[in-house]
């Protein structure tokens, strides 16, 4: 799947990546791949639309780089290996 990359949020409970050319089978691959922990359950997964930019959006300012897309998100729990939760 070419451009993968799986965007975590801080505590890495929720994963998105932009859903162009992608179904939910490669999203759940994706997340798996590169989850911090040993195995993970990939829940809830939903299609949202995000605006991203090369630079944010201050509060001040309208950024000309801001484009609208849809992403996979998805909510993530770590599992233990062999499938046993971690304490």
């Amino acid at each position: 799947m070419k451009n993968k990359q799986v965007i975590f949020s801080e505590d890495g409970d929720i994963a998105s990546i932009r859903k162009s050319n992608k179904n939910a089978d490669e999203f759940i691959i994706a997340v798996n791949e590169q989850y911090h922990e040993e195995v993970c359950w990939v829940d809830c997964i939903r299609i949202e639309p995000c605006i991203s930019t090369l630079e944010g959006i201050g509060a001040d300012r309208i950024s000309t780089d801001a484009v609208n897309e849809n992403y996979f998100v998805a909510e993530v729990s770590e599992i233990g290996i062999g499938g046993a939760e971690k304490d």
